[in-house]
């Protein structure tokens, strides 16, 4: 039948697609050939043929045949809804078990449980959405079939059937299966509706569950701000007036379960993070190890460069989790307050094994004398509970960590190293957070109390930590650096470390303290006021004029246009620094060619940030038409400087690493920047010179094509010297294998000066980096060989005539040994005297 179908839609001649008028046949044909189920659905009277006609039906056959097989296929993939028939009834379950259970312990709420709390309703709300957003896309899709359906079924094909089933019982037959696969489909279409309206009811009201929970954990959260500063309890000498029914042991073991099954539901929900960072740190510990031993066995200097080493050494294990653990804190997303614990509590233990390499013996000490009152300050600050019979235990810790912070403040007040002034900035935060806490108690303000006694000892005990990632992180780059310095290295080994290190460690410190001052602001209980008050300040409309502007768009202006400028300013620091290392080669320099990267960078960077902030550029082209009235009157030399470091760029007459002299100022190039360059002289000074300089005055480059040098020298001989002997001498002493054999060296007799004959010495040496050490040894070989051929070197000599001697010198010959200077010697022959001395100077 199929091939029937296709047969008869390939032999309908062409001409049943004309639009011939034969009205009456055509007319005649089809009321003869279709019965209309429904008068309604009777095509208006038309002028087409029989064949044509039928042609038009077998065509809309086939095409909706093809249409209602790919629907089919689209329904075929169903919504699997295996899972969610498990899990949308048990979110349900929890939402409901969240909210009785904190009705039940309204009493003893704190903050840290309804975080706790608020996390766990994210994490479940979260997963609903996930379900929500499946479901949304599957009635979507599921709307689009309908819609395709609708067209389908709406075409009069399905209402027609021939009056004489033998007549072409191919074509009838195609019809009825037609209409049976709609139909079909159709049922399956509105079995799937159904289903996906099903649970989309279940997840709407998994949402609003969630909702009305929210509500509630906010309320009660406003009503803790609210007494958060209030007094609980009474003053510490007064009788006690808190109910001593909680079981404190009972508090602790429920809330450690609590925990536990918190930290089980986020594992399994992120199982993938824990898996990639357990790989990550893996890879780098195996990493780092096996750099290690490579420069043990391979480095000439391995003994040198291991003795820098103060972590990865001795504990390389412990110096690698503390790299990647401040990481790890800004990978998971909403963890509980347990895996921050956890985290923390980590961070400390891999600090214990690196405190008295950094700080040294006595900080050691003091680090594992008060551990254990920080262990447990952090276990009790994992009960969900308020247990008032914590008191007197907060009490004592917030004493004992006043002491500690006491100690550690004297130690680095003895001190004079930038880790002990860290170490005294520490101490005195920890020093007045906890004092503050004990006040707080014996006033009492219990949650107060023990929210700033927990904070000063985690954030103490964190701090130290961060301190350490950074200069661990410094010397993982040192090791990498060290190993990677090979004769055929490629880049790395042109870096200069304490410059890179004074770079990376900016940015390092700036990465450690926004971590420590976040994880105040969130111990402390202050995120979400501070978040909001930050986005109430930096989203808030503005107007200035006429014109509405956000402080959070100039900051987002500011920020990209200083990520931008960071990047071209690191851009041009790296290409200097292997320019510089990479004299061997001008070609392989980039050179002046980074001027045209930062400022490519710089301009893409200021693109983006106009767009991100929104700023509209023709505000940018007023203030660019203002500034060119500034221009054309004080910035003149700017602009020169500016556009001649273009210029400088495009032609490349000087490179980075290139030997330079610009009038009387010469040395090595070491930047070409965007308003100046920098010269290196070669007493070691470096010299700013404007861009708008060197392309004004004569600029000598003497490593432009190559870096081959020739060296000149004046020698001078006594007349009485052989010529030929000396010519020879020095010919001989140019015999340096350091000496350039092409273009070949030349001896020539220069001038005939007063008191000698002067020989000029050209040669030529393979770089300018040599050619006054082999200047030097040239002169030195000379010297010994005119002293072996006992050849003069004249200096200047000079023939004194005195017209009148004295009248009190006289003539004595001494006797060896004897004293000749005059004893005394009167006045006035000691004026005669100077003024004779005088005169013989000047003739």
């Amino acid at each position: 039948m199929k091939h029937f179908f296709l047969t008869l839609v390939f032999i309908l001649p062409l001409s049943f697609l004309s639009q011939a008028q034969e009205k009456e046949t055509s007319i005649k044909a089809i009321d003869t050939l279709f019965n209309y189920a429904d008068t309604t659905d009777i095509p208006p009277k038309n002028t087409k043929s029989a064949g044509s006609v039928l042609a038009q039906v077998i065509n809309k056959a086939q095409h909706y045949a093809f249409d209602l097989s790919e629907l089919n296929l689209e329904l075929s993939e169903s919504l699997d809804t295996v899972d969610m028939s498990v899990m949308l009834p048990q979110i349900n379950l929890l939402a409901k078990k969240i909210k009785n259970r904190t009705e039940a312990d309204s009493q003893y709420l704190s903050h840290r449980y309804i975080v706790g709390m608020e996390n766990l309703v994210s994490t479940a709300e979260d997963l609903n959405k996930s379900y929500q957003k499946n479901i949304q896309e599957r009635v979507d899709k599921l709307s689009q079939v309908g819609n395709k359906l609708n067209t389908i079924k709406s075409d009069s094909l399905f209402a027609m059937t021939l009056r004489d089933t033998t007549l072409i019982p191919a074509i009838n037959s195609e019809l009825r299966m037609l209409k049976a696969s709609l139909k079909s489909v159709d049922s399956i279409y509105l079995a799937q509706e159904i289903l996906a309206a099903r649970f989309q009811a279940r997840v709407s009201e998994n949402a609003v569950v969630f909702l009305s929970l929210k509500q509630y954990l906010n309320q009660n959260k406003k009503r803790l701000d609210r007494q958060y500063w209030t007094k609980e309890i009474n003053y510490l000498w007064e009788p006690v007036n808190y109910s001593k029914v909680t079981n404190l042991p009972t508090v602790i073991s429920e809330s450690m379960e609590f925990n536990t099954q918190l930290m089980s539901a986020y594992v399994e929900r992120t199982w993938y993070i824990f898996l990639i960072c357990s790989t990550i740190l893996i890879l780098v510990y195996l990493k780092i190890r096996s750099t290690i031993e490579e420069i043990g066995n391979q480095k000439d200097f391995a003994s040198l460069i291991l003795d820098r080493v103060k972590y990865f050494k001795r504990h390389t294990f412990s110096s690698t989790v503390l790299i990647l653990l401040p990481i790890f804190l800004i990978i998971f997303t909403k963890p509980p307050l347990v895996f921050i614990s956890i985290l923390s509590f980590t961070m400390v233990i891999a600090s214990c094994f690196l405190v008295k390499e950094q700080f040294g013996e006595y900080f050691n000490k003091i680090w594992f004398i008060f551990i254990t009152p920080y262990i447990l300050l952090a276990l009790s600050s994992l009960n969900w509970k308020v247990v008032y019979q914590e008191r007197w235990y907060i009490l004592l810790s917030t004493l004992v960590f006043i002491g500690m912070g006491i100690l550690v403040l004297r130690h680095a007040i003895t001190q004079k190293s930038k880790h002990d002034s860290f170490l005294k900035y520490l101490a005195i935060f920890m020093i007045a957070i906890e004092s503050f806490a004990f006040f707080a108690n014996i006033t009492g303000r219990f949650n107060l109390s023990k929210t700033y006694s927990v904070t000063g000892a985690i954030l103490f005990y964190r701090g130290i930590g961060l301190y350490l990632f950074v200069n661990v992180f410094l010397e993982a780059i040192y090791l990498f650096i060290e190993n990677s310095k090979k004769e055929s290295d490629g880049f790395t080994s042109y870096f200069d470390f304490q410059d890179l290190q004074k770079r990376m460690k900016g940015l390092l410190y700036v990465f450690a303290s926004t971590t420590w001052a976040y994880g105040v602001i969130w111990h402390l209980g202050y995120f979400d006021d501070f978040y909001k008050w930050i986005s109430e300040f930096l989203l808030q409309d503005r107007t200035l004029g006429e014109t509405v502007f956000q402080f959070g768009s100039i900051l987002l202006f500011v920020t990209i246009l200083y990520v931008s400028t960071f990047l071209a300013n690191n851009i041009a620091y790296f290409a200097s620094v292997k320019d510089q290392k990479n004299a061997s080669s001008r070609k392989q320099r980039l050179g002046s060619s980074v001027l045209l990267i930062r400022l490519a960078v710089l301009f893409v960077g200021f693109l983006l940030g106009m767009t991100a902030s929104k700023i509209p550029f023709d505000k940018i082209a007023i203030v660019l038409g203002a500034l060119s009235v500034g221009i054309g009157f004080g910035l003149q030399t700017i602009i020169n400087n500016l556009v001649s470091g273009i210029i400088l760029a495009f032609e490349r007459p000087i490179q980075i690493g290139d030997e330079i002299q610009v009038g009387t100022t010469s040395g090595t190039v070491k930047e070409v920047g965007i308003r100046a360059s920098k010269i290196q002289g070669y007493d070691g000074s470096e010299i700013v010179m404007p861009n708008g300089d060197l392309l004004s005055q004569s600029l000598i480059n003497w490593t432009l094509s190559d870096k081959k040098r020739r060296v000149e020298l004046i020698i001078g001989v006594g007349y009485g010297s052989d010529m030929n002997l000396v010519k020879s001498v020095l010919e001989e002493v140019l015999t340096n294998e350091r000496i350039l054999k092409t273009p070949h060296p030349n001896v020539y007799m220069q001038t005939f000066n007063d008191s000698s004959v002067d020989f000029r010495v050209l040669f030529w040496v393979e770089s300018m980096d040599i050619w006054i050490d082999v200047r030097a040894e040239v002169m030195s070989a000379i010297f010994e060989k005119f002293a072996e051929n006992n050849i003069e070197i004249p200096f200047p000599k000079r023939d004194l005539y005195l017209k009148t001697i004295p009248s009190n010198w006289q003539e004595k010959v001494s006797k060896p040994g004897e004293d000749i200077s005059p004893k005394m010697i009167d006045s006035g022959s000691e004026e005669n005297s100077t003024d004779e001395n005088k005169k013989s100077s000047e003739d």
